[in-house]
């Protein structure tokens, strides 16, 4: 088969583990709050949406987890796809969609939260200060 014939598949993360990906330069106290909660058993901190979306895709990370506003939609887009068919979702940090019409503002303003499986573990550990903000 052509390469464009296959069926994508991304790597199972391994099972029993918390390996999560954010922010190397835009850490603020929401976003180690919202990591600190998750109790991940690593963090890899990494610049750039797309590359974190990669870690989620080949299963070096669990999640993608950034609770700030600071993403823009021409970040993420992509990134979606990806996670998307794989099989994966992405959210903002309350579970809403990451909407990306001509009407939304450009920001991400509730954050990002990618994952393969577990989503609703990771949304489920977001702590309710965070969870409360509009």
């Amino acid at each position: 088969k052509q390469w464009y014939q296959r069926r994508v598949r991304g790597a199972e993360p391994p099972a029993g583990r918390k390996v999560i990906t954010t922010t190397r330069s835009h850490m603020q106290k929401s976003v180690q709050d919202a990591i600190d909660s998750c109790k991940p058993d690593s963090l890899i901190q990494i610049g750039g949406s797309g590359s974190k979306c990669v870690l989620v895709a080949d299963g070096t990370a669990d999640a993608y987890l950034f609770a700030s506003p600071g993403t823009k939609k021409w970040d993420t887009c992509a990134g979606e796809a990806i996670i998307k068919a794989l099989g994966g979702t992405m959210t903002d940090v309350h579970g809403g969609p990451i909407k990306y019409d001509a009407d939304v503002e450009f920001p991400n303003r509730k954050g990002v939260l990618a994952t393969i499986r577990n989503h609703d573990f990771y949304l489920s550990k977001i702590p309710s200060d965070i969870m409360e903000r509009k």
